[in-house]
């Protein structure tokens, strides 16, 4: 399954935070700096397995632990229409 961006969304950054917008939606989304991080990761589409392959080595993560939070944060930013998952 491979997770894309999805929708009109405009980024800008503040600190290690990323703030995102809605043009069409008027939706307002603040990311952590992880969040960021799986935004700028998902420029190019990913899959799972991917993204967590790319935080465990950044982060002091365990993969477990990593697969769910990717996708406790995946299923938010689908609630907001920011992404789309082929292949679910």
């Amino acid at each position: 399954m491979m997770i894309h961006r999805d929708g009109d969304w405009l980024a800008a950054k503040v600190g290690d935070e990323l703030v995102m917008m809605s043009a069409a939606k008027g939706n307002y989304i603040g990311l952590s700096a992880v969040g960021a991080r799986i935004w700028e990761l998902i420029e190019t589409p990913q899959t799972i397995e991917s993204l967590c392959d790319a935080l465990v080595a950044e982060y002091d993560v365990d993969a477990a632990t990593c697969r769910a939070e990717i996708e406790a944060f995946l299923a938010t930013l689908g609630q907001h229409d920011a992404i789309r998952i082929e292949g679910a």
